[in-house]
């Protein structure tokens, strides 16, 4: 099973990383940044973080929040619910196969 952004090249660990917090509710850029630096340890710049949300909304997996306030704030849609629920699945079975070749490794 091939991960559902793996298709995003680079920009696939940033996009996980923003649909999980997007998953909990909307956020404005400056907060998404400071989220994925306190829960993953990565200081995404400003030009990743646009350039995947960019990516993200092309892909309808998020969208911008209308509003006349700035700035503007993103909320994941229901196709990215549904693609992180993917990736995470994805994830899983990843780990599951290492930990069962890990397993059979120490065996022998």
């Amino acid at each position: 099973m091939s991960s559902p952004l793996e298709s995003l090249g680079r920009f696939a660990r940033p996009a996980q990383q923003i649909l999980t917090i997007l998953g909990q509710g909307p956020r404005i850029p400056a907060a998404l940044r400071g989220e994925v630096r306190a829960r993953c340890g990565d200081d995404i710049g400003p030009g990743t973080l646009f350039g995947t949300l960019a990516r993200l909304e092309r892909r309808g997996l998020v969208e911008v929040i209308p509003s006349p306030a700035a700035p503007r704030a993103y909320r994941i849609t229901g196709l990215g619910a549904d693609t992180l629920e993917a990736e995470l699945a994805s994830m899983t079975s990843r780990g599951r196969r290492v930990q069962g070749f890990l397993t059979r490794s120490a065996v022998t």
